[in-house]
């Protein structure tokens, strides 16, 4: 049987602020309160579901150019990916 560390509701919420207020990652932030990214993950989306109105709160505008370049180099980088997914299955094909 193991045993599951708990956690107060007064830790968790603190823990879901810190990940919205702060902006960085979920990973990083579960990292250094000592929790695992699996349950800080999912009380920043119980509390986004509870709280529709912080889900997509930011503090500043979103630049145009900014993200269009990011746009740009997310479909770089899917195409990248479906390249690499067609050469691993054809070297996959190759060794058999």
């Amino acid at each position: 049987m193991s045993s599951r560390p708990t956690f107060s509701d007064e830790f968790k919420a603190d823990a879901v602020d810190l990940v919205i207020t702060s902006g960085r990652p979920i990973a990083t932030v579960a990292s250094e309160l000592g929790v695992s990214v699996t349950a800080l993950r999912r009380w920043v989306r119980y509390h986004r579901e509870g709280h529709p109105d912080t889900a997509m709160k930011t503090d500043e505008p979103i630049d145009p150019a900014k993200f269009w370049a990011m746009e740009a180099r997310m479909r770089e980088l899917e195409r990248e990916n479906d390249f690499l997914k067609k050469v691993s299955a054809f070297f996959a094909k190759e060794q058999r």
